[in-house]
């Protein structure tokens, strides 16, 4: 069996025991590639569609993303191709991610983080857990998800209008792109909406690019009474605009996700999916661990910035985007950076040792306990 998987996927040895692995960029993919491939591993850089598999021997697809709006699935389906994806698998590092994000610009703008309201638009995966973690620390959330209020979902906080979200001193962006229907989120942040935030706001947005108009976003940063935004997706990735970048309080290259461990549960996800298609049981894969104890006590918010810190640096991904939108090939450093990028840890890694303050044990109960 011949198996094609994105050069950036790890733990692949499951797949690698059944068949011959070959790696290939999942930017420049092309049909000719799967000539003899019958099963194809991509990330969300891969766009699958009719034109990629009509005609190859690709019977199963997996991506190793929460996202499906690089997959054409009704191709898929008409084609008779299984396939999978790995909803949940990264949304600890998107969420750790967000919280270091939210500290620093509440620091950045005289604010505390408990004290402040935070708006969070989507509540799947990584918006439920990170409302979820947030109410854990007393903060003040507001929720956004059409879609589960129709459907009466459980949430972890109750589910408001977009327009309440979008008071909020802080507002954190997880939707899925999608460009139909009454919940059609491309340019859901578009110029009219971006007008109405204020100078003492925040926008996050860590879930797909196109999800805020960037011009528009260009435009409105150049002016006084602007907000604050921190970006980890762009539009036309991996060239995102210069202009917008200089404009942005904190910018990274699409790897808020970009956790060890969000990779490997992303690559176990398929796999176990994989085996399910075949009729067979899927082996137990290990999680990385590596048990040393990380002593960081926590008393106040610089203490609990201070911890996610010791995981993961915010400021090292901005310098080095910067840097890569100032080579020569923009969209081949912004490639660079995320194929070669550091390993990153989430804290569950780790042991917590440390004396921690009565309003932020439950946070940090979340952040060190195993899945």
């Amino acid at each position: 069996m011949r198996i094609v998987a994105d050069e950036n996927m790890p733990a692949l040895t499951p797949f690698e025991s059944q068949g011959q692995v070959t790696r290939v960029n999942g930017r420049t993919l092309t049909r000719n590639q799967l000539k003899d491939t019958e099963v194809l591993l991509v990330r969300s850089v891969t766009h699958v569609d009719r034109a990629l598999l009509e005609g190859t021997p690709v019977r199963f697809v997996g991506s190793a993303t929460i996202g499906t709006d690089h997959i054409d699935r009704q191709a898929l389906d008409d084609l008779g191709i299984a396939f999978a994806h790995a909803p949940g698998c990264n949304a600890r590092a998107v969420v750790e991610y967000v919280l270091q994000a939210l500290l620093l610009a509440c620091h950045k703008q005289g604010r505390s983080l408990r004290e402040s309201r935070v708006g969070i638009v989507g509540l799947g995966n990584v918006g439920g857990r990170l409302a979820d973690w947030l109410n854990a620390l007393g903060v003040t959330v507001i929720g956004c998800d059409p879609p589960l209020a129709r459907a009466g979902a459980r949430t972890p906080v109750p589910l408001d209008p977009l327009d309440a979200a979008l008071e909020a001193d802080l507002i954190s962006l997880h939707v899925p792109l999608t460009r139909d229907g009454d919940d059609a989120s491309h340019h859901l942040i578009d110029a009219e909406r971006l007008a109405r935030l204020g100078p003492e706001q925040t926008l996050i947005s860590t879930c797909r690019g196109p999800v805020i108009d960037n011009r528009a976003l260009a435009t409105r940063l150049e002016q006084e009474d602007a907000p604050l935004a921190l970006l980890d997706v762009w539009e036309n990735e991996p060239r995102p605009d210069p202009a917008l970048l200089d404009r942005v309080f904190l910018g990274s290259p699409h790897v808020a996700g970009y956790s060890v461990e969000g990779k490997w549960r992303g690559t176990a996800m398929l796999h176990q999916a994989w085996c399910r298609w075949r009729g067979e049981s899927a082996p137990e894969m290990a999680p990385p661990t590596e048990g040393a104890e990380l002593d960081a006590p926590v008393h106040d918010e610089a203490d609990l910035l201070a911890l996610l810190r010791r995981a993961y640096r915010l400021h090292e991904d901005d310098a080095r985007l910067r840097e890569a939108v100032r080579a020569p090939d923009p969209g081949v450093a912004f490639d660079t950076l995320r194929k070669n990028y550091p390993p990153r840890h989430e804290l569950l890694y780790w042991r917590h040792r440390g004396d921690v303050a009565a309003p932020f044990k439950p946070l940090v109960s979340r952040l060190f306990a195993p899945e």
